[in-house]
């Protein structure tokens, strides 16, 4: 039987609405028989000083090595499984999240959705792997790999062109067209425009149209990109309250998200089909 724990990083105290981000996790993984666990600032104990010094206070860069520092050594008290989620990812549909568990580590797809250059009102949208969440078995050859290749990268990079996500999604989207990794399409990730449209009380931009046709299955998780999140609002108390509605909506999606109407239910068919990708 596997033994399976959920880890997560916050340093408290957080926003309201990440803490029901957090909150949703921790519920599933009871709900799964699963052990959970959330780390503060101790994620950051292993990275060295050298590399601390070099990401230049941009913590999610340090992060993406703490995570797996971690991972590694509670394998080794004894986990057949360890789980990774971000701590703004929203499990939004619980009971429709199965993760098959078996001999491969698995990580996220996000379909990030950008307006398209020099087209007003259509969208790009870019597949990628992510690691807001991330799962790895005892014993998983790719563990200790992304470890060292992170190391080997941080020591030959200039500390000036370090892009934010080049030791997470940047590396695992490049790897996975090498290594073809076991992804979950349904823990996804929502660009601000996907956000802003999930938000919005009027007409849509067709941001989350556009998601929603790139999207394989429905998405039952995704992560809310909290670095990104003030693009929401001019405040914190703004922010807040933009990105708790922003959660209620996707909390109605009990079957997941598969098409703008199941955010917005008074949206007509026919709106909703003009909203080109």
């Amino acid at each position: 039987m596997h033994k399976v724990l959920v880890i997560q990083s916050a340093v408290l105290p957080t926003p309201l609405w990440q803490q029901i981000c957090m909150a949703s996790v921790s519920d599933w993984a009871q709900a799964s028989g699963y052990d959970y666990r959330l780390l503060d600032n101790e994620l950051f104990a292993q990275v060295p000083d050298w590399y601390m010094a070099k990401v230049r206070g941009r913590m999610p860069i340090a992060a993406d090595l703490g995570r797996l520092q971690w991972v590694k050594d509670l394998l080794a008290d004894g986990y057949s499984w360890v789980l990774w989620f971000d701590a703004d990812v929203l499990i939004f549909a619980p009971q429709q999240l199965q993760l098959p568990l078996a001999q491969s580590c698995v990580f996220g797809q996000e379909h990030w959705v950008q307006p398209k250059s020099g087209a007003s009102g259509r969208w790009t949208v870019r597949k990628n792997i992510h690691n807001a969440f991330a799962a790895f078995p005892r014993d998983c050859p790719v563990l200790p790999f992304l470890i060292d290749f992170i190391f080997r990268m941080m020591a030959r990079v200039d500390a000036d062109h370090i892009a934010p996500q080049m030791m997470g999604p940047k590396l695992l989207s490049t790897l996975h067209n090498l290594a073809a990794f076991q992804y979950q399409p349904e823990i996804g990730a929502l660009a601000p425009d996907v956000l802003a449209d999930i938000a919005s009380d009027a007409a849509l931009s067709g941001a989350l149209q556009a998601l929603c046709s790139a999207q394989p299955q429905p998405l039952v998780a995704a992560n809310l990109c909290a670095s990104l999140a003030p693009r929401l609002g001019d405040c914190a108390a703004t922010q807040d309250k933009a990105m708790q509605q922003i959660m209620q909506r996707l909390l109605r999606c009990s079957a997941g998200l598969s098409q703008p109407a199941d955010i917005h239910p008074n949206l007509g068919a026919a709106t909703a089909t003009d909203l080109g990708a």
